[in-house]
Formats: C-alpha cells, structure tokens, sequence
C-alpha cells in the first residue's frame, strides 16, 4: 500500500491506498490478538 502512494499522482488514489494501509493494519492487529 505504500508503494502505491508514494506512486499514485492523483489524490484519490492516495486515499485508496491509505485507507487499504489502514485496513491492513487493522487485520494485522486482529490476527496477533487471535494468537
């Protein structure tokens, strides 16, 4: 997801990607409280 912000030229993009880094982080997070 960093990749594509650091790469996506318009604003939309950058909030798309964004907010899947948030996404993720928050999978991340659920997968360590499981374990």
């Amino acid at each position: 997801a960093n990749t594509l912000c650091s790469k996506a030229q318009s604003t939309e993009l950058t909030t798309v990607g964004l907010a899947l880094k948030a996404v993720i982080d928050q999978m991340r997070e659920q997968v360590q409280n499981v374990e």
